[in-house]
């Protein structure tokens, strides 16, 4: 995934870049998240000391946000927040700061960026346009390419345990969003950078907001 733009062939199928923008980053992973998810075995992210920026650039897409770090960092790579799975965006400027917040169910990204008001608005609008058909279509796609979610799911190792978990679903006529969101989250283990960890985190993040989001559709329908 190239730091100036975003290759072909690392966006899924149907996905355009809405806006593009250099920023620096800071991924806070939240305790109550893990916590409600009871994931025993990461609870060592919240261990991880202090926050780090990390310099690179901002990809906003119809369907997610794409941070890519670029080669002057210490930790490096790529990871996704999927719209579906923001539940707040907030200008979280100080000062002459300019700084917005993303939130989602497991993580916190804070980037500090200029045009925070149009990224806010772009953001809720694209989120908005996202109902439960899209993001049913979202999620098949994730999971058929899952390792253009972010670098931490490249390595072969890990693709090989990611894609054992995926296979459990086909040939079903309807995943279990919930106990599949748990093994993927669990696939992450003490190698993994902090960006590594977010982009797994993102897909869990992806998959509790689909199965949430048929609860909502279908109760609707009652």
């Amino acid at each position: 995934m190239s730091f100036l733009s975003l290759a072909p062939d690392s966006m899924f199928p149907g996905e355009h870049v809405v806006l593009h923008k250099n920023a620096n980053a800071v991924i806070d992973v939240k305790e109550s998240g893990l916590t409600q998810f009871a994931f025993d075995d990461l609870m060592w992210l919240i261990g991880m000391s202090g926050k780090e920026a990390i310099g690179g650039r901002c990809f906003l897409t119809n369907y997610r946000l794409v941070f890519t770090a670029h080669a002057a960092n210490r930790l490096r790579g790529s990871f996704s927040v999927f719209l579906p799975s923001v539940v707040g965006v907030r200008n979280s400027s100080f000062a002459v700061t300019r700084k917005v917040t993303v939130t989602t169910g497991l993580q916190e990204l804070t980037m500090v960026l200029w045009g925070v008001p149009r990224f806010i608005d772009t953001v809720r609008a694209l989120s908005a346009g996202l109902g439960p058909d899209h993001v049913a279509h979202l999620v098949s796609l994730v999971l058929r390419e899952p390792w253009k979610a972010g670098d931490g799911l490249k390595v072969a190792a890990r693709l090989e345990r990611i894609n054992a978990a995926l296979s459990l679903t086909r040939g079903t006529a309807e995943a279990d969003l919930e106990r599949l969101a748990c093994m993927v989250a669990n696939l992450i283990d003490g190698t993994f950078r902090r960006t590594d960890a977010a982009g797994v985190l993102g897909i869990v993040d992806l998959l509790h907001s689909a199965r949430r989001a048929g609860d909502d559709w279908r109760a609707g329908m009652c």
